[in-house]
């Protein structure tokens, strides 16, 4: 069980570093489709550095807490568009098991696109997908700024309700200790 804590700079450095890289690629997207929730920052930003204006999003359930996921995922807010020969660029914060980015994939490939291709922040070296670009790899659980109060409720709960050993309620707590402030930081 490890952890690893951004910042929101750390969020913009990787996004202008992904940003680059797809621009010295040879793919030109017409269309970026964000990944609920956790895509959004992060295509928005793209958006902006990739100058591409036509944002759309698609809601996909998986995770139920910190490291653990339902049995598959499922699209709960499908693309209403058509994507007749556009080239789409797929953006997600992590490809962690790579299901998600599969299952959207295929969703947005049957709705007609020229081509697609994957950038998120990060891959997880078990991913079934290597996402097209991303930034760096990591088997730690991202917590990401967006997600600080989603993430203090789940590792709480996960100290009160599992059999953690020592060294893993540890982990926690100092993640937990992070992230207050960080938080306490942004007060006035």
């Amino acid at each position: 069980m490890k952890f690893e804590v951004l910042l929101w700079d750390d969020i913009i450095r990787m996004s202008l570093k992904l940003a680059r890289k797809i621009k010295e690629s040879d793919f030109r997207p017409d269309i970026i489709v964000a990944l609920l929730r956790g895509g959004l920052v992060p295509a928005r930003i793209l958006s902006d550095y990739l100058n591409i204006n036509r944002i759309f999003v698609v809601g996909v359930t998986f995770y139920v807490d910190v490291g653990k996921t339902s049995d598959k995922p499922v699209i709960t807010q499908p693309l209403n568009v058509n994507l007749s020969g556009s080239d789409v660029l797929i953006v997600d914060d992590v490809a962690d098991t790579g299901e998600t980015l599969i299952l959207v994939k295929e969703h947005i490939n049957a709705l007609g696109a020229g081509s697609i291709k994957i950038a998120t922040l990060h891959k997880k070296p078990w991913s079934k997908i290597k996402p097209d670009f991303f930034v760096d790899e990591t088997d730690s659980w991202i917590i990401y700024p967006w997600e600080y109060i989603e993430a203090i409720g789940s590792l709480r709960k996960k100290l009160d309700a599992e059999n953690l050993s020592e060294e893993d309620k540890k982990k926690i707590l100092d993640t937990l200790e992070r992230i207050r402030k960080i938080l306490e930081s942004y007060e006035d």
